[in-house]
């Protein structure tokens, strides 16, 4: 394989693991043939030692016994046998008696000596251990074992061992080497595609994506999974900033109308409502901006610092109180439900303007004469404040539309207000743990803010929200840009 197709394989995280086992496994193989090499030479060795020693005990019995012709006549008897030992008897003179061991000097003890298998004598002998032992009659016995065939066989088990496992070690490297090849192709094609969507091309997708594949492919999902939802998202910012241009527009190019029918104004009075009306176009650019300011706020979470027990009980009276003689001056009905339940944790002034901007929405929609209820109870899965009117309400298909941010149900966008109202509340809910419910009231509209109860003891807030009196409906109103 050429060296420029090897670097990336080498740089690769799997491959070098790959390496790393490998040499692992070498190294195991090469110690355990190494380890069981000298462990059955010495346990060999240990156990000729035992079997001469026994041996050369029981013929010098035989001896003391027997004399020295009975012990020859046994000795070559025991010779005669299957695996048996290497004998050499002599008198005290020297004198050859019984044994086909070749004489190896009258040296006593214990000796190893090593051959080359073609010495006279030891033809086919490596290794001999033998014990050479002077008897009380002055008799020489020499017993040996000859461990050459032993050791062979440990040799080429040894080598066996070797040549299997360099061959074991050789196949896992090709594995190893064909699987990182693989793996890399599949993240290669990977990265190619995050680099065409960097490069603009946002409908591009890893086409080896499998969630309940291997980790590559989990990988390839996950990131398909990203790009899913930051199309989603680039879509949202394209809708949004159509709509702040399309509402932005109508009030400048009215100030624009104003400032020119000021300029042109033939008596201060017209002058100065010209002026006027400008100043309320401007006012209503900057509304639309604290309230985009606001909903980024709320949506980064910035308000958690300020986070405290609320008593909701207190805070829906107050702000429906505040909304009452509004509502009741333009022929509606305020019906306010309110049930014993827990604080939550939260920013007090956040869901006082969410409560207030489902009352302002009741405000707008529903018609002369008609009840909107408030009400707040505490149920085992949350504590639910809902407003509720029985305007012309919303398609349940245009629920998730209702609460995007400068959504409009009005086509031509002629509605006042910014279109951030229901957008806020339900940044307000989520930012408590909660979510924002609508519910088909037929007729009518159901707004549910679902929140979870604070657990333990907390800072309360509750002080501070008494002193506040009745909120500020103009500060309200100004803050959702409404």
């Amino acid at each position: 394989m050429p060296l420029a197709r090897l670097s990336p394989l080498w740089r690769s995280t799997s491959f070098r693991i790959s390496l790393i086992h490998a040499a692992l496994l070498a190294a195991a193989i090469v110690g355990a043939g190494t380890g069981g090499w000298v462990t059955t030479r010495g346990a060999a060795e240990r156990e000729a030692h035992d079997r001469i020693a026994l041996e050369v005990h029981a013929v010098t019995l035989e001896i003391q016994a027997e004399g020295l012709k009975a012990a020859g006549d046994a000795v070559m008897a025991r010779a005669e046998r299957p695996g048996a030992l290497e004998y050499r008897l002599v008198d005290s003179t020297g004198r050859h008696v019984a044994g086909d061991l070749t004489d190896l000097g009258p040296k006593e003890g214990w000796r190893s000596l090593d051959f080359d298998g073609t010495a006279p004598g030891l033809e086919g002998k490596d290794r001999l251990i033998i014990l050479t032992q002077r008897l009380p009659d002055g008799a020489r016995l020499t017993v040996g074992e000859d461990l050459g065939r032993a050791e062979a066989l440990r040799n080429t088990l040894f080598r066996t061992l070797l040549l299997w496992g360099g061959l074991a070690l050789a196949l896992g490297l090709a594995a190893g080497l064909y699987l990182t090849h693989r793996a890399l192709e599949r993240m290669n094609a990977l990265v190619r595609t995050v680099r065409t969507v960097a490069d603009g091309d946002l409908a591009a997708r890893a086409s080896d994506a499998r969630p309940e594949g291997d980790d590559i492919g989990q990988l390839a999902a996950g990131v398909n999974q990203m790009l899913d939802r930051i199309g989603v998202l680039m879509a949202a910012v394209r809708r949004v900033s159509a709509e702040v241009a399309h509402d932005l527009r109508t009030p400048l190019s009215h100030v624009r109308q104003r400032l020119d029918a000021a300029a042109a104004a033939a008596t201060p009075e017209l002058r100065n409502a010209a002026l006027q009306s400008a100043n309320d176009g401007i006012d209503r650019a900057l509304r639309m901006f604290d309230a985009m300011l606001r909903l980024a706020e709320i949506d980064a979470g910035a308000a958690r610092a300020r986070f405290a027990a609320v008593d909701l009980m207190d805070l829906t009276d107050r702000v429906a109180d505040a909304y009452r003689a509004e509502l009741e001056a333009s022929g509606r009905t305020l019906i306010v439900q309110i049930a014993e339940c827990r604080v939550v944790e939260g920013d007090v002034d956040l869901l006082t303007q969410a409560l207030a901007n489902l009352l302002e929405n009741a405000l707008k929609h529903s018609r002369a004469g008609a009840a909107v209820r408030v009400r707040l109870v505490e149920e085992p899965d949350g504590i639910k404040l809902s407003v509720e009117d029985d305007g012309p309400g919303i398609p349940p298909e245009m629920f998730g539309v209702a609460v995007r941010p400068f959504s409009r149900l009005d086509p031509a966008r002629a509605a006042p207000g910014t279109g951030l109202g229901m957008a806020i509340t339900a940044s307000v809910a989520r930012l408590h743990g909660g979510r924002l419910l609508l519910e088909d009231a037929r007729p009518g509209l159901k707004v549910t803010m679902l929140m979870v109860p604070a657990q333990g003891p907390m800072r309360s807030q509750n002080d501070a929200s008494c002193d506040r009196g009745r909120p500020d409906l103009a500060a309200v109103r100004d803050a959702d840009g409404n």
